[in-house]
């Protein structure tokens, strides 16, 4: 995805130029959300790598990791062969490999995770905190984790431990000078992509209100946003709505948006499968007593934490950041979850022989069909990447002028593939640009930083291309500061686009490379 060259880029720079930085030394903002990512991509490119190879090859063993953890949390409580299972089951979703072979930090960050739980269990506080550390080095959010090893041990002991705080010490010393460099640079805790996010988050979701005012009083409420988005992104692109062969419904989320096919026979998986074997499996957590016996066991207060965890992860979200994010990955501690919910009850079934043949062989044919679903979306991403961002990328590389300045709302394949210095738009390391979209005055924004061309996702004025339209969110539909003329375009086949957008969202067919003439001398800065 677009997001993981903007790692690269920043791990380039640390080793070419010594600087944490996206286009020039002195930016402000941080557009790196994954500090540890980033330098464990800085080390390899010391010896040589290719960047693009290591960051598939650190998500793979990540994702690898994540299996054996999963496997040594599960095997006391459910023994091997079971865990064994449902280990294959997490590790084979096709949203998993899709988040390894993306070139970002989630599958790390998932397998970080695990390690901090295993070292929980075992009471070992110091690597605890370490590992603590490093998760929320992977990303801001890991913190949470501890917030959640702090409820499970408070409601144990009614106090806070040694280990406890040893963990959290040795956890907030390692983190330190990275968010003390983040205050410096930025005033924040915060990477100002994390910042960048919220707020385009916010305005995209005011935009599909405004072309859909159906959805306003879903909107209104940002958390339900959250709530009812995943419920429907598991049972489409996790669950076999999509995966699963038709006839299909379509269905419209919104006006001018892209319809979501769902097959017939993955609503007759819902009902007879996947609802049963959720309710199966999970009752058990509905049971006050049940918690007060299993947080007394080790093996199984490790999995409380996960819960709990899971619960703290998506409510921090629901408050901050309502979406998704691409292809879900946000909150990619929801599919691990799932998985294990499923083999929870498919397990408890395992004594009756009939109905362990059919949910087993539902799950199965599932785990299949997801399986071969994302490997589709992820050809169709490779096509998109290759055939029109990088390619717009070394349009601007080979056929503009080295005097030329180029502006994007995605910057990170442009910004790598072009070697050129990029002025963001979206948020992500120019705290400012928020400032000048919400007022309506980007153009003055481009005319102020001597932008000569514009790179967009998507065609202007078409809503066929995704959720929003760029060019007319920013306000330079009607310019009286530019004229936008078109330079080049690039795209693919509108099925193929769709084949892996759907699940992903992140990016429209084409990508239209504008020359930007100004109409007026620039003027003022708004105040």
């Amino acid at each position: 995805m677009d997001d993981a060259y903007i790692h690269l880029v920043y791990a380039q720079n640390l080793v070419e130029h010594g600087g944490l930085f996206f286009s020039a030394p002195g930016e402000a903002g941080i557009g790196t959300s994954s500090i540890l990512w980033t330098l464990l991509l800085a080390g390899g490119k010391v010896l040589g790598l290719p960047l693009t190879l290591l960051a598939k090859g650190l998500g793979i063993l990540s994702l690898a990791t994540v299996g054996v953890g999963v496997y040594a949390l599960l095997r006391p409580v459910w023994g091997f062969g079971r865990a064994i299972v449902c280990a294959v089951f997490v590790t084979l979703s096709g949203n998993m490999l899709w988040f390894a072979l993306s070139g970002m930090e989630t599958a790390l960050f998932l397998a970080l995770a695990v390690l901090v739980l295993l070292a929980y269990r075992g009471s070992r506080w110091w690597l605890t905190g370490g590992l603590l550390a490093l998760l929320t080095l992977t990303r801001v959010e890991g913190a949470i984790l501890l917030a959640a090893i702090g409820a499970l041990e408070w409601i144990r002991y009614r106090r806070i431990g040694r280990g406890l705080l040893t963990a959290a010490l040795v956890c907030g010393l390692m983190c330190a000078p990275w968010f003390g460099l983040l205050l410096l640079r930025t005033g924040h805790l915060m990477p100002t992509s994390g910042i960048g996010k919220h707020f385009t988050s916010r305005i995209a979701i005011q935009a599909v209100v405004e072309r859909s005012p159906g959805l306003a009083g879903l909107a209104a409420v940002p958390a339900l946003v959250y709530a009812v988005t995943w419920l429907l992104f598991l049972l489409e692109f996790n669950l076999g709505g999509m995966a699963l062969p038709g006839p299909r419904l379509a269905i419209v989320a919104a006006a001018d948006s892209p319809a979501y096919p769902v097959s017939v026979w993955a609503i007759f998986f819902w009902a007879a499968a996947v609802l049963p074997l959720l309710w199966v499996g999970g009752r058990r957590l509905l049971s006050i007593s049940a918690w007060r016996r299993w947080i007394l066991d080790r093996d199984r207060r490790a999995l409380l934490v996960l819960g709990v965890w899971a619960v703290l992860h998506n409510l921090a979200y629901m408050i901050y950041l309502p979406i998704p994010g691409t292809a879900s990955r946000y909150g990619a501690i929801n599919h691990l979850v799932l998985w294990m919910l499923l083999a929870a009850g498919l397990f408890t079934l395992a004594r009756r022989r009939r109905p362990m043949v059919w949910f087993g062989g539902a799950v199965v044919v599932l785990v299949v069909a997801n399986l071969v679903y994302w490997n589709g979306v992820y050809d169709a991403n490779l096509e998109h990447m290759n055939s029109v961002r990088i390619a717009a990328a070394r349009y601007i590389r080979d056929e503009l002028s080295p005097s030329d300045v180029c502006a994007a709302f995605d910057i990170g394949a442009v910004r790598y593939h072009s070697r050129r210095t990029i002025v963001d738009l979206g948020g992500l390391l120019e705290p400012t640009a928020q400032r000048w979209l919400e007022s309506g005055a980007v153009d003055r924004y481009l005319l102020d930083r001597q932008v000569t061309c514009l790179v967009v996702p998507g065609r202007r004025g078409p809503a066929d291309e995704g959720w929003l339209d760029l060019v007319a969110l920013a306000g330079l539909t009607d310019s009286d500061e530019l004229v936008m003329e078109e330079a080049a375009a690039f795209e693919i086949e509108h099925d193929r686009w769709l084949q892996g957008y759907l699940a992903t969202t992140n990016y429209q067919a084409s990508v239209v490379i504008y020359r930007l003439i100004p109409r007026l001398a620039p003027g003022a800065s708004p105040q």
